[in-house]
């Protein structure tokens, strides 16, 4: 009602859930409101009234359907937080850059913006983390209304299917080149440009992807998949293998293709060699359509007779045609940027993030917000790709993809030749056109970053392995783990089992590989695991689509170190590729429960219900269920655990990636919260401000000694005296690991208590797996100690 004006001492009001499709003018009244929460509506506007509330620090209007907001807005001075999400608007009032205080503004679901979500920043409907600054938002949009700018009339297509399906006469015949009987397969990318000119308005030109079909290959197509991109899956019925590839195929194209909505990419699928004998595919298209509704369309095709390519140019166009973002307005100052790094003086086929933002600055893209968005585009485009966003290269360097996809297949090809290796003395043939050792080099670590190699600790220098091109032959010792009795099991089954997935298991866990009469036990899809006394299968089982892990061990404790350290490291990286959606599954009295159910009905203080075959259902306590991968006080959040920070060389990650795994074993025993090191630091936060905060609240800091570190500038005059200043003060416990012999005894470390031995190096121990118990035990007396003292200890 109108006399809701009259409320005027009135701070907070809370509208929202409701079928509002106004609201009064008298709401202006409510000069002392604070909050006004209005989401969930059907507003269709909002009276000008509203810019009188001037002491309004929150408003939410989300989920309604606004298509502007009144200039008013600019005068709510006081106002914080504005969130505008899933609304229809189609522009934002210039008012809106008066709003000084403003610290979150959330626009995301508002097509007609034009706002991508690297612009945007995290959607607060689903995590409280990486707002996006306001004023960068504001800048990003108000400058492209006032800077040149030119639709960009761009598209990234990527072609995969099976080897032999005919993707690259698909490109040749849409570009009006002539069939060539028996083509070479593709060693790995094929790029090329192709010009669509049956699209609405001006031509747009696709950046063409042609990927490998062979499996080696498969691991690396994953990284070059990305958002905002036309798939085209080109099948054929020559093996009579079109139904299980359109499966697979369609499955990983959602897995590492989809959208921030969760949407998956439009698809059109290219059923070739139609006029070919026996080759013509075969596949229940309304049922793939139901399945995967991201499919845009079949078309038939025949490059050699020409057939259906007229038509798959047509359904290519009308896709592009819907897609807002293919004619984005694009700055005349981004597209300055693009030639730069195109045409570069240096010509540097990668380039450092850093450099990347010192060239976007010379070219007057001097907000870092629209630095990373136009890195994005660039990304998504496969102008130039950067992996900013993926954990496991937090160097996001900018990449020619040409060179490095040329040059990163070639290595797996050779590996694949060699049982798996790669040998320092064949760089420079692998990668004849590249006489640098440096570039050698880097390409190695991005290999190693990539987790499909790592380095073996045998000794050997120069010397790496790609467990995918290991040869295929498990060892004799894998077939006993299926009669073991009291195993612990683990099981993962994915609607699509991605090739490679395994492979970065055993890159993440390769220094608990067993090791049987010199030789270790690994081969291209599995290994066999070992930490003090207990033994792990981890295999990949194809047929299924299932992952398996089976521990075995008399002693209970290390079966579930080792069970709960296979665990985690699966859900990091499930957890990084969030499409995979497996289904986790443990051995319970012969039958297999969804660890899910298992934890919730912990938490909840319920029993479990478990069918058995012949029994019917049973009761079972899920807390025993979970025992077998991690201690009680692990799964109960109300008891107070320790936080650790890492201070480490760049040269000692190895050391640092094999502490981090003991981390986990005590975290699975409810001993510490969680560990903190500087390459979890998320992109575009300022690095020396996060890495200090981070050392500032943990409550053990653990020192990786060595040479390298005592060397660096950073850690001997930030990280230490700050790690020793809280020490004294009894804010923290600060923890020496050493990892090598040095002068570390010269240095303010020497009067504490290190680990493994003050004196005996890590790198001096026979066995590693010695020294490393023995740190991990040193660390554990420290994690009971802190949570016996408290959180308050003094």
């Amino acid at each position: 009602p109108a006399q809701f004006g009259q409320l005027i001492a009135l701070t907070q009001l809370y509208l929202f859930n409701n079928r509002l499709t106004a609201v009064p003018t008298q709401l202006g009244d409510l000069t002392s409101l604070r909050e006004l929460r209005l989401q969930n509506n059907q507003l269709t506007s909002l009276p000008p009234q509203i810019g009188r509330l001037s002491t309004l620090t929150l408003l939410y209007l989300h989920t309604n359907q606004l298509a502007a907001v009144p200039a008013e807005f600019g005068k709510l001075r006081a106002l914080e937080h504005l969130l505008l999400m899933s609304n229809k608007l189609t522009s934002l009032p210039t008012e809106l850059r008066q709003l000084q205080k403003l610290k979150r503004l959330c626009l995301h679901d508002n097509p007609a913006l034009d706002l991508s979500p690297s612009v945007l920043g995290a959607d607060p409907r689903k995590t409280q983390d990486g707002f996006a600054s306001p004023q960068a938002i504001m800048d990003f949009y108000f400058s492209r209304r006032t800077e040149a700018t030119r639709p960009l009339n761009e598209v990234k297509m990527i072609l995969v299917g099976r080897g032999g399906a005919g993707k690259t006469s698909t490109v040749q015949a849409l570009r009006g080149e002539p069939f060539h009987e028996g083509e070479d397969s593709t060693p790995g990318i094929a790029l090329c440009d192709w010009k669509l000119v049956g699209c609405q308005g001006d031509p747009v030109t696709a950046h063409v992807w042609d990927f490998a079909g062979q499996v080696i290959t498969h691991a690396l197509h994953q990284f070059f998949f990305s958002e905002r991109s036309v798939y085209v899956l080109v099948l054929t019925g020559r093996e009579n293998s079109e139904r299980e590839d359109a499966e697979y195929w369609l499955k990983l194209i959602y897995a590492f293709g989809k959208d921030e909505k969760g949407e998956g990419p439009p698809v059109i699928v290219v059923l070739n060699k139609w006029d070919v004998p026996g080759c013509r595919p075969r596949v229940d298209r309304g049922a793939l359509r139901e399945r995967y509704t991201f499919i845009r369309g079949f078309v038939e095709t025949d490059c050699k007779t020409k057939k259906g390519i007229d038509d798959l140019e047509k359904a290519l166009c009308s896709e592009v045609d819907q897609l807002p973002w293919v004619r984005e307005p694009f700055p005349a100052t981004w597209d300055a940027v693009r030639r730069a790094l195109a045409r570069g003086a240096d010509k540097r086929p990668h380039l450092p993030y850093t450099d990347y933002r010192l060239l976007c600055a010379a070219h007057d893209v001097t907000e870092e917000r629209l630095q990373d968005s136009l890195s994005d585009v660039l990304h998504n485009l496969g102008a130039a790709l950067n992996y900013r966003n993926d954990p496991r290269l937090r160097e996001a360097t900018v990449l020619q993809p040409e060179w490095l996809t040329n040059h990163v297949y070639a290595l797996m090809r050779h590996a694949e030749t060699q049982e798996g290796m790669i040998r320092h003395a064949d760089l420079h043939k692998v990668l004849s056109d590249e006489p640098n050792p440096a570039v050698h080099a880097y390409l190695i670590h991005l290999m190693e970053r990539f987790e499909i190699a790592y380095a073996p600790r045998t000794g050997a220098v120069g010397l790496w392995l790609v467990p995918q091109a290991l040869p295929d032959e498990q060892p004799e010792g894998a077939a006993a783990f299926a009669t073991k009795s009291g195993a612990t099991r683990l099981r993962y089954t994915y609607p699509a089992l991605p090739e490679g997935l395994v492979a970065r298991a055993i890159v993440r866990l390769h220094e608990f590989i067993e090791e049987t009469d010199g030789k270790k036990q690994l081969w291209a899809s599995g290994a066999i695991l070992t930490r003090e006394g207990a033994r792990a299968l981890l295999r990949k089982e194809p047929q299924d689509r299932v992952v398996m892990i089976t521990v075995t061990g008399l002693d209970r404790r290390t079966r579930q170190q080792l069970a709960g350290l296979c665990r985690a490291e699966m859900r990091d990286i499930h957890r990084e590729i969030p499409g995979l959606d497996p289904t986790e599954e443990t051995q319970v009295q012969t039958a297999w429960v969804e660890t899910a159910t298992l934890e919730l009905d912990e938490e909840k203080g319920r029993m479990t219900g478990v069918s058995k075959k012949g029994v019917g259902t049973v009761v079972i306590d899920p807390a025993r269920a979970n025992d077998a991968y991690s201690e009680k006080p692990a799964r109960t959040v109300e008891v107070w655990k320790p936080t650790v920070f890492i201070s480490y060389s760049k040269n000692n990650v190895t050391q640092r990636k094999r502490l981090e795994s003991e981390l986990k074993i005590l975290k699975n025993a409810g001993l510490l919260a969680g560990h903190w090191q500087d390459r979890m630091i998320d992109p575009g936060d300022k690095w020396d401000a996060k890495i200090q905060g981070e050392l500032g609240g943990a409550d053990v800091v653990i020192i990786l000694v060595s040479s390298a570190a005592l060397s660096t500038d950073y850690i001997t005059e930030h990280e230490i005296p700050k790690a020793l200043a809280r020490e004294k003060a009894g804010e923290a416990v600060v923890v020496p690991l050493i990892l090598e012999e040095c002068r570390w005894d010269l240095t303010a470390l020497t009067d504490l208590n290190a680990v493994p031995d003050k004196g005996k190096a890590l790198n001096k121990w026979t066995r590693q797996a010695d020294a490393w118990k023995t740190v991990s035990e040193g660390l554990e007396r420290v994690f009971r100690r802190l949570m016996e003292e408290g959180k308050d200890r003094r």
